[in-house]
């Protein structure tokens, strides 16, 4: 089974060195959405009402074959 490398990006680059063996680039792709729903349960926007939080998938030979990101933006609407 191939081996994945999950980099997430959120403010701060935090390198996967360890990765997580998977079926295939599909089952990985469903694996970083899974991630990056996990980490958005606990992260808040670091500055103002803005931020956005990527998984890039990279396999073993280093080639990024997937990404997948999800922006949060909070807009006021009292005047």
């Amino acid at each position: 089974m191939p081996r994945y490398f999950f980099d997430i990006h959120d403010g701060f680059h935090q390198r996967d060195d360890v990765g997580t063996l998977c079926e295939d680039v599909q089952a990985a792709a469903l694996q970083a959405k899974r991630l990056l729903s996990a980490i958005a349960v606990d992260e808040n926007p670091a500055e103002g009402e803005r931020q956005t939080i990527t998984v890039v998938v990279t396999d073993e030979d280093g080639y990024a074959v997937y990404s997948a990101a999800l922006a949060f933006v909070g807009t006021w609407l009292l005047r």
